[in-house]
């Protein structure tokens, strides 16, 4: 009975060790049509394994084959078989030859999200092989494709074929500066769809073919299009331009549904002066007007400073401005009625025209507070704002945690109101001798009317939950 029992565990012990062992082994899914084996590989990170097998791996199958028919050439033959490896590690993914790896850390963040596509991304350059076909054709070896045409193909087909309903390679007023063709990744993924749906449906493939083949240069663009690869980034970022301006002009002194469902709301219509009166009074003074659709202090001498009707304590506000010249004026927040000025109990975002007012105090500083850091360029504190005449834009965010100066999407300085550092400094300012100056957490926000002539637009806030 002993060594009959003994046999019994033996076995046991084998078939545990081999269920293990099998456990261990790569997930491998074949496309359809049998060319291709795609090994996962979650050894490194187990609790993955079910959306690798069950999730990931379908996609990767159906869109492989897709991928190999949109990039072709001439005797060329994909690979018939890759791995995809995932582990912790650092970055997001990357790819080597027919092995992809991805960061499982940061893949468990983003399942719902942008896991699939970051792969998908990666098994792209699986079947680019760009680097080993130049290595196999001798004329072809001293020639290297551009690497942000590379990533643009990649990303083209991620962004716009695969997942075009998460808009991810949008351009916005954001990132309009960086709209360049050779932008990389998304921003030559926006530029390489434009080019394809206006001048060539086939285009995807002859880049493909040429980069492949070693063949490419710019004079694939006039090629096929008939323009040159410069005049199609100009053409292409001149219609964006217009675009995002006229989507601008539309979205004037209104919310659009993203903002409203973040919270925001608005506190100038562009018609009307409601939801403002002047600090301590009822109504606005005659100085304070409406003019095409912006909120303007056209006569400082019968203007004064204005509140808003309600209070806030912390808070998000974005708002446009225009100066004139030598002039000056100022955003305060948490203003109570216990001053005799908006500014002896509301810290103030200082504005004004940099080149020719007469305060020191610069645009975006915290009166009499803080101040940016030098510019290296030129020597003086930084400085983003826009000539007289033109719309600037300003971020200001006031939360327990932390207060931040933007100005034209340039971060100024942060600062955390009643810290030792804030304290200090407005104790050795001329708010010190103010005894209520910055101690209410709850207040108006408020425009100065009474240094100079200037316009806002695009008044909007959105109250913040404190953290604390």
């Amino acid at each position: 009975m002993k060594k009959r029992s003994l046999v019994i565990v033996g076995v046991s012990i084998l078939a545990l060790v081999t269920i293990s062992r099998a456990e261990e082994a790569p997930y491998v899914v074949s496309t359809s049509d049998g060319k291709c084996e795609i090994a996962i590989d979650t050894s490194g990170a187990p609790d993955l394994k079910d959306w690798a097998d069950h999730t990931l791996a379908p996609v990767l199958a159906e869109w492989y084959l897709k991928i190999v028919a949109m990039l072709p050439s001439e005797g060329y033959t994909p690979p018939t078989r890759f791995t995809v490896i995932i582990r912790p590690g650092s970055g997001v993914a990357a790819t080597s030859g027919t092995r992809v790896t991805a960061n499982a850390t940061w893949l468990k963040t983003q399942l719902k999200g942008e896991a699939i596509g970051a792969i998908l991304h990666e098994m792209v350059h699986v079947v680019q092989q760009y680097g080993r076909s130049r290595r196999a054709n001798a004329d072809a070896a001293a020639t290297r494709p551009p690497g942000w045409l590379t990533e643009g193909i990649t990303d083209y087909i991620r962004w716009f074929l695969y997942e075009p309903q998460t808009h991810g390679a949008e351009i916005t007023q954001r990132n309009i500066s960086r709209a360049k063709y050779d932008g990389n990744y998304r921003i030559t993924a926006n530029f390489l769809n434009w080019v394809i749906q206006r001048y060539d449906k086939d285009l995807l493939r002859q880049l493909n073919a040429a980069i492949r083949e070693g063949k490419y240069n710019e004079d694939v663009w006039t090629n096929y299009t008939g323009k040159t690869l410069q005049s199609l980034g100009d053409e292409w970022k001149k219609g964006l331009e217009e675009k995002l301006n006229a989507q601008a002009a539309a979205s004037i002194n209104a919310l659009i549904d993203a903002e409203m469902a973040a919270g925001w709301q608005l506190l100038f219509d562009g018609k009307t002066l409601d939801g403002w009166h002047n600090f301590k009074r009822e109504g606005v003074r005659p100085g304070w007007q409406v003019k095409d659709g912006a909120l303007v202090c056209a006569d400082p001498h019968d203007a004064g400073d204005i509140v808003t009707s309600n209070r806030y304590d912390w808070f998000e506000l974005q708002i446009d401005y225009s100066i004139s010249e030598a002039g000056n004026s100022g955003i305060m927040y948490h203003v109570t009625d216990e001053g005799g000025a908006v500014w002896a109990t509301g810290p103030e975002f200082q504005l004004e025209d940099n080149a020719k007012a007469a305060d020191p105090v610069r645009c975006g500083w915290l009166y009499g507070l803080y101040q940016p850091p030098t510019d290296p360029n030129t020597g003086k504190p930084l400085d983003a704002t826009k000539p007289v005449g033109q719309w600037n834009h300003i971020r200001l965010l006031v939360t327990p945690e932390m207060c931040r100066h933007d100005i034209n999407g340039v971060t100024y300085f942060e600062y955390v109101l009643h810290s030792d550092d804030f304290n200090a400094r407005v104790a050795k300012s001329k708010f010190g001798k103010m005894a209520n100056f910055a101690k209410s957490d709850l207040g108006y926000i408020s425009l100065q009317g009474d240094h100079g002539q200037i316009s806002f637009r695009n008044i909007k806030v959105r109250p913040i939950e404190p953290k604390r």
